[in-house]
């Protein structure tokens, strides 16, 4: 690596850094209430866990262009887009959920250190899987700029969609009345849904990242993996239940008794079944 590209390195390092840190200033100046209090002293979980998926956007949504195109000055001008719009994607976010979550207009930057964990972890879990599909949009090329530019904004609109698709499948399939519990405060609600979520997220960076072909090509393969993504987990969260879930904790016990450290443990096998689901879509779906 020549001077040059090394010094053309640094500085996308650094417009994250900057971005990131601007975006928790704003955070903090949005708010109504003492954010040092709420996160340090208080240890507000809900708010924290928030914040955290925030982050999250913002730096793995623009990874994938640090350490691109180190030949080229204009790599600069890509990572700053990058992060502007992962952090307004990442505002938006809080409205998506609220409507997924709440069914309520959007709970004002003021009362964010009132949601629950229960929510706070499902938000988290979009955002994670926001991260990743703002990531894959970056990944590949077009051929021209402006083909480019579309092809983000259909993506992520599009992976918007398969998040909040999987949602709602995602109660549908599950005992009770999956969105209530969790505004009730159902941590062991929170984690499964937020799991489903990156999970979900996670295969669809399988599907989208990579060059573009055409709109044909690109969104038929989309389309697959989302539907992949849907029967893949449901069909590992019942062998979960059959195979690891035994005894006094199962898929009916779990959220019934707020089993926590087996919600966890669902949580963390669904993600772990989502990485080799994307690595096979990667491969076979274009």
């Amino acid at each position: 690596m020549n001077g040059t590209a090394a010094l053309i390195a640094v500085l996308q390092v650094l417009i994250v850094i900057v971005g990131v840190g601007g975006g928790w200033w704003l955070l903090n100046a949005v708010t109504s209430f003492d954010d040092h209090h709420e996160l340090w002293e208080r240890a507000n979980w809900g708010y924290l866990v928030q914040r955290i998926g925030f982050v999250a956007v913002q730096v793995i949504g623009v990874s994938s262009l640090i350490g691109h195109n180190l030949t080229s000055w204009g790599s600069l001008v890509w990572v700053g887009g990058g992060i502007v719009w992962a952090t307004v994607l990442a505002v938006l976010g809080l409205w998506i959920t609220d409507w997924m979550i709440l069914r309520t207009r959007t709970t004002p930057f003021g009362a964010l250190n009132a949601v629950p964990l229960s929510v706070g972890l499902v938000r988290l879990g979009f955002y994670l899987g926001l991260a990743l599909i703002v990531r894959a949009t970056f990944v590949g090329h077009a051929p021209e700029l402006a083909m480019s530019l579309l092809s983000i904004a259909v993506f992520t609109v599009a992976g918007i969609a398969g998040l909040i698709i999987a949602s709602f499948l995602h109660s549908l399939v599950s005992h009770g009345n999956l969105r209530t519990a969790v505004v009730a405060g159902g941590e062991t609600e929170g984690l499964e849904s937020a799991a489903v979520l990156t999970a979900v997220g996670l295969i669809l960076y399988g599907a989208m990242a990579g060059d573009f072909t055409t709109w044909p090509e690109s969104l038929a393969g989309f389309g697959t993996a989302l539907g992949v993504a849907y029967v893949g987990l449901y069909v590992a969260r019942y062998l979960i239940d059959w195979f690891v879930l035994t005894g006094q904790c199962t898929l009916k016990t779990i959220h019934a008794q707020q089993q926590r450290g087996a919600a966890a443990l669902l949580a963390f096998l669904l993600v772990m079944v989502a990485l080799p689901i994307s690595a096979v879509v990667n491969l076979y779906i274009e």
